[in-house]
């Protein structure tokens, strides 16, 4: 017995030693007081230099880097009961956009576990989505949502990215467009002096997204019913002046769903490709459809290369809008010219709708 108690204690003692000097490795002390220790994540790569060409490709050898600034920032990890303090340093970049407005990306070397040069492109994705999704919200969503009885605006959405990454094992082509989605870096494409708004569609593999929340206002089916038609007609509108805006090249997808004080009603959505409205709406063929409108055709050999299939499946020509209008396009058959009369063009509740 007295065997057994004295191991016990050298155990303890041993894994008391152990923490102890793992807390001299990673400059941290247990706290015996019941207090949460204290841990430091310092980045000290100097991001301007490291990223340099980078900046230059986008921004163009006019702009001006402010000095570094440091920052901190507290963070309470809750599983470990350690607070966290980061260290890291903080720039201003400032150069002039194309109507000659003075602008500014900030950007930090607080990378994580990333190089500095991913990163860097991470930040500038994030500051360009950032950018034409300012643009679109003040100049045609948020004056829409204004005009909408009963609309959530805190609990609808509005944003600017790129095409989105999947792949299903059902459809092959999928898989292709993975690969090149994955590998497109908008560094490589974008010079942001020269930056063009109503252009941004048809130069990069971006979309709008948007997602309304309208309140019923009333019990009454037909007030329901009008009141859904004006909602219809708002956003239809929005629409026809984004498409006067960027001259038949948008992009994007609405999602527009009816509450009342017990939930959901009801909902409907559209999708725009190219300046047209597409006939089936948000889903998997429109997914589709709208990588190839940028990427170009999927042919056989790409898909055989990925799953070992031959069936080809082909759409309009990269980056020319409209030149598929009136034609007969890929084995979808869903692309069609845009209607006189947006109101019919809307989908309810498609079931292949994709977030």
């Amino acid at each position: 017995m007295k065997k057994t108690e004295k191991f016990i204690k050298l155990f303890l003692l041993f894994l008391t030693i152990s923490a102890l000097l793992m807390g001299c490795v990673l400059g941290t002390l247990p706290d015996f007081s019941g207090n949460p220790s204290h841990g430091e994540v310092r980045y000290q790569d100097n991001t301007p230099k490291l990223c340099e060409q980078t900046l230059q490709n986008c921004f163009g050898e006019n702009f001006v880097i402010s000095e570094g600034v440091d920052r901190e920032e507290h963070f309470f990890h809750e599983f470990e009961n350690e607070q966290i303090v980061t260290h890291y340093t903080e720039w201003e970049l400032f150069y002039t956009n194309a109507t000659g407005q003075e602008l500014k990306f900030v950007f930090t070397n607080r990378n994580g576990r990333m190089k500095s040069q991913e990163h860097m492109e991470n930040s500038i994705e994030s500051y360009f989505s950032n950018l034409v999704e300012q643009y679109y919200r003040e100049n045609f969503w948020d004056k829409t949502i204004s005009c909408i009885s009963g609309c959530q605006k805190e609990n609808s959405a509005f944003y600017f990215k790129s095409y989105r990454l999947f792949s299903s094992p059902k459809l092959p082509e999928t898989s292709v467009m993975f690969q090149e989605r994955l590998h497109y870096s908008l560094t490589d494409h974008i010079y942001f002096p020269q930056l063009q708004m109503d252009q941004v569609f048809c130069q990069f593999p971006y979309i709008l997204n948007m997602y309304l929340y309208v309140t019923y206002e009333s019990q009454d089916p037909e007030a329901r019913e009008k009141q859904r038609q004006e909602t219809e007609a708002r956003l239809g509108e929005m629409i026809d002046e984004m498409l006067l805006f960027t001259h038949q090249s948008l992009n994007a997808t609405a999602h527009i769903t009816m509450m009342d004080e017990k939930g959901y009603v009801d909902s409907f959505s559209l999708a725009v490709l190219n300046g047209e409205y597409f006939s089936k709406g948000p889903g998997t063929e429109f997914e589709i459809a709208l990588h190839e409108n940028f990427f170009g055709p999927i042919y056989p050999s790409a898909m055989e290369s990925n799953r070992n299939v031959d069936r080809m499946i082909c759409c309009t020509s990269p980056r020319v809008p409209n030149s598929c209008s009136g034609h007969s396009i890929s084995i979808w058959n869903t692309w069609v010219s845009k209607p006189t009369k947006y109101v019919s063009t809307w989908t309810n509740c498609p079931s292949s709708s994709l977030v």
